[in-house]
């Protein structure tokens, strides 16, 4: 088909081009106040880029090996860094920008290849994917998900065209991304068991070719991650980092895993409606897979593929989240189902609208836009709400103003030149701690390991730099650690405290 070979044509998404300069623009407003926001996560990630652009390898901001994530986003910073001769934080609103531009320029592209592409739909999901909290936030955050997102795209396409034309050359691009999306983010696993099924099961390719392929794609799509964790366990004997294992009972995590939808539709997190959630987003991609597969020549096309890889993504989350303690499901965590849904739940639209009588076709469509209307004031409504906050005191973490304004972080900064840099730094946000002193500083023990809090609680000649505001509830209390270790106060605040351990 015309469209679908010319997918990506500027042409044919005029609409889509529309759409990623507003996404582009958006972002820019987001950081205007105090520029990309930073979260724990993006200090690990930033560290890691300064480390290995400056030839130091790969360590994150306690000058130890990066493990407790994959190194494709750190390595992406680090060679715009070298290009830009900037710091990341310098170029991160423009990258952010064109990322969420990019995003939105593919959805729009993959939508014209539909089976039954719609214009108006076009525009309407398009509208829905700009106005995305969830994504909103993610583009506006020094995240390994601006480039995660844009790979399980860049998946669904290359597989889309494996599956159309049944060639090697493109099986081996789709490898390639999964495998690029597994070194981006330990989750980009989960697309090894949905290139797997939507190869296996595909019946236009012959058995043993089926099988021959499955072979090639899982090889290829895992390597790189094998390599990685490989790597990690020889240098530190762990394979993806501390992970407490989860206690938690099953329908607590579907809780936890709906309460991220009830976000999305700003309801108030309670438990019935966070397990019906959960269960509705399952049967969703359920139904979209029964349908489309029950269709003539199915298994190529974008509907079905994104509703497996969505699908795919939700067991995986569910699945690993009960063997090990996960924070709780927020819009971060979940952002990589948010276009998989809305496709899945709307795909049929158009071509139920086209194939139904012009009487009823009016009333339908009523209906359709009036639910629309009702899910983008939702949305318009969280957005502004973000926005409010945003414009006067920046991007919630390290960079918003409450945190920089603070009496600790300011004194933290003051006394830089005066920590002992033969002593180590402890802290129950080490992060921070680097972000503030471009100090090395290290996170105190969680308490699921007691002998190394032991190991702790025995060593002399450190700092404690203890954050009020930042408790993790993983790691041991301030009083806790003030019995068990001998500490003197260097500084008392309000909202933290120094201290040295001789």
């Amino acid at each position: 088909m015309k469209v679908k070979s010319n997918l990506f044509s500027h042409f044919r998404n005029l609409d889509s081009g529309v759409a990623a300069l507003a996404g582009f623009i958006l972002v820019q407003i987001l950081s205007k106040h105090s520029g990309i926001g930073v979260s724990p996560d993006s200090v690990t990630y930033l560290s890691a880029a300064r480390h290995l652009a400056a030839g130091k390898g790969f360590i994150s901001f306690d000058n130890f090996p990066v493990v407790d994530f994959p190194c494709a986003y750190p390595f992406f910073l680090t060679i715009i860094s070298w290009i830009t001769r900037q710091d990341p934080l310098q170029f991160a609103p423009i990258l952010n920008g064109i990322l969420f531009g990019l995003l939105l320029y593919g959805s729009g592209s993959i939508m014209s290849g539909f089976q039954k592409p719609s214009g108006w739909y076009k525009r309407i999901l398009l509208a829905c994917i700009l106005m995305s909290p969830a994504l909103q936030e993610v583009y506006s955050l020094l995240w390994s998900e601006t480039i995660f997102l844009i790979l399980i795209l860049l998946f669904i396409v290359s597989l889309h065209n494996y599956l159309g034309k049944r060639t090697t050359g493109w099986l081996l691009i789709c490898a390639g991304v999964a495998a690029l999306a597994c070194l981006t983010r330990y989750a980009g696993v989960f697309l090894l068991p949905a290139g797997l099924f939507l190869i296996f099961f595909n019946r236009e390719i012959p058995r043993p070719v089926r099988l021959k392929h499955c072979l090639y794609f899982s090889g290829i799509s895992i390597s790189l991650f094998l390599i990685n964790i490989l790597r990690n366990d020889l240098l530190t004997g762990l394979a993806m980092g501390q992970r407490p294992k989860n206690e938690t009972g099953i329908l607590k995590i579907l809780e936890n895993f709906g309460g991220g939808f009830c976000d999305w539709l700003s309801l108030e997190r309670k438990p019935v409606p966070e397990i019906f959630f959960s269960f509705a987003v399952g049967f969703i991609f359920i139904m979209t897979i029964f349908f489309l597969y029950r269709r003539k020549k199915p298994g190529s096309s974008f509907e079905y593929i994104t509703a497996v890889t969505g699908l795919a993504y939700c067991i995986f989350m569910l699945f690993t989240s009960a063997l090990t303690r996960y924070e709780q499901f927020t819009s971060r965590l979940l952002s990589p189902v948010f276009i998989p849904l809305i496709w899945s739940i709307s795909w049929w639209i158009p071509e139920f609208l086209s194939a139904t009588a012009f009487r009823y076709r009016w009333i339908f469509g009523v209906v359709v836009l009036l639910l629309t209307a009702g899910f983008l004031n939702i949305q318009l409504a969280a957005d502004y709400e973000y926005y409010d906050g945003v414009k006067d005191a920046g991007v919630p973490g390290y960079r918003e103003d409450p945190f920089v304004q603070s009496e600790m972080v300011q004194y933290v900064e003051k006394y830089t030149p005066s920590f002992n840099p033969g002593l180590p730094i402890y802290s129950n946000a080490g992060e921070a701690v680097y972000f503030i002193t471009g100090l090395p500083a290290r996170q105190l023990p969680f308490t699921a390991f007691p002998a190394k809090l032991q190991q702790y609680y025995a060593m002399k000649n450190s700092y404690l730099v203890w954050f009020k505001d930042l408790d993790n509830p993983e790691m041991p209390k301030l009083d806790s650690i003030l019995r068990n270790k001998n500490l003197q106060l260097v500084k008392q605040l309000a909202d933290g405290a120094v201290y040295v351990s001789k």
